[in-house]
């Protein structure tokens, strides 16, 4: 049995770069189970991205 996988992110004010993480993630053979965003108020519409993910 395989062990699950997370995946943690840690975004300043990387939105655009957000959304393509997340897909990539998605597109792996072996998703991970749980996916955690750590963001450290970031101005740059970067929870915005995250929520329309």
């Amino acid at each position: 049995m395989l062990a699950g996988v997370a995946v943690i992110i840690v975004n300043f004010n990387s939105g655009a770069l957000l959304g393509e993480c997340l897909r990539h993630l998605r597109s792996q053979t072996r998703r991970p189970e749980q996916v955690i965003v750590v963001d450290n108020a970031s101005s740059d519409g970067s929870a915005d991205q995250l929520e329309s993910e």
